[in-house]
């Protein structure tokens, strides 16, 4: 497994990941939410998820059925990761979030229909 760290926008929100490859499983999401966000996921066991530093300045959203969390720093604003609905096993994290990996291709990421969930 390789360690991918994170952080958001002011650095006051730490994480790391593990995963075979960085760039397998990338996704965008359809629900109305995710379409404002705008954002490229990549998703990993919650096992393999580490808040390092900074859990006093996440803050969360909920929203429709309360199942997925989605978390944002309070001082920047930047959105870090989120508990997935389809899987509660499951962490999502922003991959723009991730230091020293380059962004993907559009015909790397696919897409994931929240959508019918909403």
């Amino acid at each position: 497994m390789n360690s991918f760290s994170g952080s958001c926008h002011c650095g006051k929100v730490n994480f790391q990941i593990k995963t075979e490859e960085i760039y397998n499983e990338l996704y965008r999401c359809n629900c109305s939410l995710c379409i404002k966000k705008s954002i490229i996921m990549k998703f990993v066991d919650k096992r393999d998820f580490s808040l390092l530093e900074g859990e006093e300045f996440v803050s969360s959203y909920k929203w429709n059925k309360n199942i997925a969390e989605h978390f944002f720093c309070k001082i920047c604003g930047v959105y870090t990761h989120h508990k997935r609905r389809s899987d509660p096993n499951q962490i999502s994290v922003n991959i723009a979030c991730l230091d020293n990996i380059s962004l993907p291709e559009d015909n790397m990421i696919g897409t994931v229909d929240g959508a019918s969930h909403d």
